[in-house]
């Protein structure tokens, strides 16, 4: 009986670790980028890049990726 209570508080430690794990796929940024990714990989995820050009003007995207593919929302 109490190997099965240690398995059972094993358990219930664990599925409360995985539930309190932060959504944050990817983050990522040095002089020239940045990417920032959240959600469910291989299910459903959402971000943002950044990109520096040649003459220092910064380029936005805004996306999501899921079952209807990959989508640019800004």
């Amino acid at each position: 009986m109490k190997v099965l209570s240690v398995i059972l508080l094993a358990v219930v430690l664990f599925l409360g670790m995985v539930a309190a794990r932060p959504n944050e796929v990817l983050d990522f940024e040095n002089d020239m980028t940045s990417h920032e990714q959240y959600g469910v990989p291989g299910t459903a995820v959402h971000g943002e890049y950044e990109a520096k050009d040649a003459f220092g003007n910064w380029y936005k995207v805004k996306y999501i990726a899921d079952a209807g593919g990959f989508r640019v929302v800004s």
